[in-house]
């Protein structure tokens, strides 16, 4: 009777483990934890541009110093290696800030227990079995084959990517926002009309070809197809009349490497026209070039990157401005960037948490010369140097947001940054650096603070920052 038992029971316990896989979730976990401090005349814990002219900080501004936090968390459910659910979240606070609240970006005073959890993608990620296909739909992670400088979001969207031979090709569509009815610079007009109405979409097609394993190339179409109210960087006569446009951005992009060096770069041209009484022709266009290469224990890197203005837009009607995309429900608007500059104040830095401050907050109306250097002094310590050297594209003084409405420009020169790290792994997955920045303003902000009758210049500014990075 006992061997019958037995028999049985291990019966079962076959069936039952040959069952599981069939049945079976498996379960990933990743993401990361940053936490820093910072001490700077510039930010101010905000997002979005910051001038050196801004009356909040006005000629000789002070010195903040304040910690912030990150945690960003990533499930997946993988069902099988064609099918899977990706979740990210993320937690932001400023040490101090407030507790006992609902929001994001909060949470950080004593008490703490706030309601701050963000969901940054949600998406079903999944190939067709015996097909090139793959798909990813959802909110999710877009960035364009531009480094950025396009579009560098989280987004609902489509996207069908096909891999055929030594390239592959990607067909999209992305909604950024719908029953959008905002009026020239205000996001307080924002409205619920008919869902479908008032919407901004983005069509993406984007090509690559490996011509060799050292030589790749790509191209891509970007359509904005924008339905909605004045607004959306445009600056007609009038604020208050619909505009119906489509904004055509065409591009191309290209890498070799030619042992120990490695040269890539792009060139994007748009064009648009607004539909409305005001009718504006927009043409703009962006290019990059990067060169980097090894050089004793580490990599040195030289970059430019050149984005057209205008010194009259809003006063004719033809606008020669490159416009990335941006948000028109958020204050801090920029959903692109150049983390290549590796700026910490010039340009927004890839570390930035909530206190994501620059002067040159979205890519537009910018010319900038980027070096740095990366070195790894032993396996575990590491050191950073980059110098940046930015000017505006033409005169005109309302490239990104703010005007300076003091004494003028006296050049096109905005300043030189130099910043540095010095960091040290304390475990595979832990590192700690000291970081710092300084930019020396040029003569585009010279006479810019105080009044007409007494015009004065604003004080550089300076970045120092302790900080603490976990991933896993």
């Amino acid at each position: 009777m006992k061997k019958k038992v037995l028999a049985v029971s291990a019966a079962c316990a076959l069936t039952a483990a040959t069952a599981v896989p069939a049945l079976a979730l498996e379960n990933e976990f990743h993401g990361m934890f940053r936490v820093f401090g910072t001490m700077s005349n510039f930010n101010d814990g905000g997002s979005g541009r910051l001038l050196p002219t801004d009356a909040t900080t006005g000629r000789d501004p002070k010195t903040r110093s304040f910690v912030e936090q990150r945690a960003r968390l990533m499930y997946i459910a993988k069902a099988n290696d064609d099918l899977k659910l990706v979740t990210h979240f993320e937690i932001d606070s400023r040490w101090g800030d407030n507790s006992y609240a609902n929001g994001r970006n909060s949470g950080g005073a004593i008490g703490a227990d706030t309601v701050n959890l963000e969901t940054k993608n949600v998406y079903l990620d999944f190939n067709i079995p015996s097909t090139p296909m793959n798909f990813k739909v959802g909110i999710q992670p877009l960035v364009d084959s531009y480094k950025g400088v396009f579009f560098n979001t989280d987004v609902a969207a489509a996207l069908a990517t096909a891999k055929l031979g030594n390239g592959s090709v990607v067909v999209g569509f992305a909604r950024l926002d719908d029953a959008d009815t905002f009026t020239l610079g205000s996001a307080a007009g924002r409205s619920t009309s008919t869902p479908g109405k008032a919407k901004r979409d983005l069509y993406i097609v984007d090509g690559k070809y490996n011509i060799t394993k050292d030589v790749k190339v790509g191209a891509s179409y970007y359509l904005l197809n924008v339905d909605q109210k004045a607004g959306d960087n445009f600056v007609p006569t009038s604020t208050t009349q619909t505009y119906d446009y489509m904004r055509h951005t065409f591009g191309v992009n290209a890498e070799a490497k030619f042992a120990p060096l490695t040269l890539d770069g792009f060139l994007l041209y748009q064009t648009a026209r607004t539909n409305g009484p005001d009718k504006i022709d927009q043409k703009g266009w962006a290019a990059n070039l990067t060169g980097k290469g090894k050089l004793g224990p580490g990599t040195l890197k030289a970059s430019f990157l050149y984005a057209s203005g205008d010194s009259k837009r809003g006063t004719v009607r033809d606008d020669n401005t490159y416009y990335g995309i941006t948000n028109e429900t958020s204050g801090a608007n920029g959903e692109h960037s150049f983390y290549e500059s590796d700026m910490m104040i010039l340009f927004r830095n890839k570390y930035n948490i909530t206190g994501d401050r620059a002067i040159v907050y979205n890519v537009t109306n910018v010319i900038g010369g980027f070096v740095g250097y990366n070195a790894n002094i032993t396996p575990k310590a590491f050191a950073n140097v980059n110098a940046g050297f930015v000017a505006a594209a033409t005169g005109n003084d309302d490239f990104g947001s703010a005007r300076v409405t003091i004494g003028g420009h006296k050049s096109d020169y905005l300043g030189t940054e130099i910043n540095g790290e010095i960091g040290y792994k304390v475990f595979d997955n832990l590192t700690a650096s000291l970081q710092g920045a300084y930019v020396f303003l040029g003569d585009y902000y010279k006479d810019t603070v105080g009044t007409a009758a007494n015009p004065q210049t604003p004080r550089d500014p300076y970045e120092g920052r302790i900080m603490l990075n976990y991933a896993f």
